[in-house]
């Protein structure tokens, strides 16, 4: 069913970027491995968002792990600990970073890639142009557009020189925007996307309701702000096409994420492969009083029928790489879209 509807992650409110990632510095200094300990779990414990989504018992954790910490623990034993405390938490947005060694959850690198970018460059991103971070060329009268980092700086004139190279190229029946194994945490970049997206022949002015947010307040866990919504309004910038296909996949997490869910609200966009890897929210971060930084979710983002993103998004039509196509050197997903585009 179609809805109308900050690693550093931003937060958006009302189609405008209004915050980034929080720092919060601590008050003394002190390096003994049971009080890094105890400001690891009372910074998560007063400021993480997904506590009641995710049944964790955060005060069992530190029954469970304040029985393992010591002072006579070394740097990198403290740590070892810390990290695998952490990741109980399921979160891809929530790291704990030392220096030397940064832990993340990573589950998302567990699941099938459904990407190849040997096959890719081989054979789809051959003979294929680049303008700013966008790689592109026309496909039997289908444009294909590759987004791999959204931390790179993408344009209105570059996009419109897109369009416009793409409909010389001949570019008739459609657009796919290929954002698989996309990277990055810029919502400028994500905004400029979507501000090229959607289709109206109509006349009527329009808005896309995104996805909405609420954040964490207070020490209590199920306390929150309300549910605010993010929108983008119809507008007169050049766009993609009137028909497009959004290829996704696990490796995507944090805004790649939050772009493929509010990609699938344009009435004119499709997306396609599997679904994203989750995180999504303001996140924040506190620096340790050894120099350590633990940075954590500190909001909820969902869909506008309430379905949570935190653990992916799943696409409108799920495809996969299949070992048969990469064998004959064929994108199982690009091939899909594409005979969806020349119906």
């Amino acid at each position: 069913m179609k809805r109308f509807i900050y690693i550093f992650f931003f937060l958006s409110v009302a189609s405008g970027l209004v915050s980034c990632e929080r720092l919060v510095m601590p008050k003394k200094k002190s390096a003994r491995p049971t009080e890094i300990f105890d400001e690891v779990w009372r910074t998560i414990n007063n400021g993480y968002a997904l506590f009641d989504y995710k049944g964790i018992n955060w005060d069992s954790v530190q029954f469970d792990y304040m029985l393992r910490i010591s002072d006579t623990l070394n740097e990198r034993e403290l740590y070892d600990s810390l990290a695998i405390m952490v990741n109980i938490l399921q979160d891809p947005m929530v790291s704990l970073d030392a220096g030397f060694s940064k832990s993340y959850y990573n589950k998302p690198y567990t699941y099938k890639e459904n990407f190849n970018r040997q096959l890719l460059e081989n054979k789809y991103w051959a003979g294929a142009e680049r303008t700013g971070p966008l790689l592109y060329k026309v496909i039997d009268s289908v444009g294909y557009i590759y987004y791999g980092d959204f931390d790179k700086e993408v344009t209105e004139a570059q996009i419109n020189s897109i369009v416009e190279r793409m409909k010389q190229l001949g570019s008739k029946k459609g657009i796919i925007l290929d954002v698989r194994n996309s990277v990055g945490s810029n919502t400028t970049n994500m905004y400029t996307m979507f501000n090229h997206m959607g289709y109206d022949t109509s006349g009527y002015d329009y808005s896309i309701y995104l996805f909405q947010t609420a954040y964490r307040i207070g020490t209590a866990k199920d306390e929150f702000t309300d549910w605010t919504g993010t929108f983008i309004d119809k507008n007169d910038k050049k766009k993609l096409g009137k028909k497009l296909w959004v290829l996704t996949n696990r490796r995507m997490y944090g805004v790649p994420n939050l772009f493929a869910a509010g990609s699938s609200s344009f009435f004119n966009v499709r997306t396609m492969g599997d679904t994203t890897g989750g995180g999504a929210g303001l996140t924040s971060s506190f620096e340790l009083s050894n120099g350590w930084r633990i940075t954590y979710t500190s909001s909820r983002i969902r869909m506008s029928d309430g379905t949570d993103m935190i653990d992916g998004v799943a696409p409108d039509t799920t495809v996969h790489l299949t070992s048969a196509d990469e064998a004959a050197g064929k994108d199982t997903m690009i091939e899909a879209a594409l005979a969806n585009l020349l119906k």
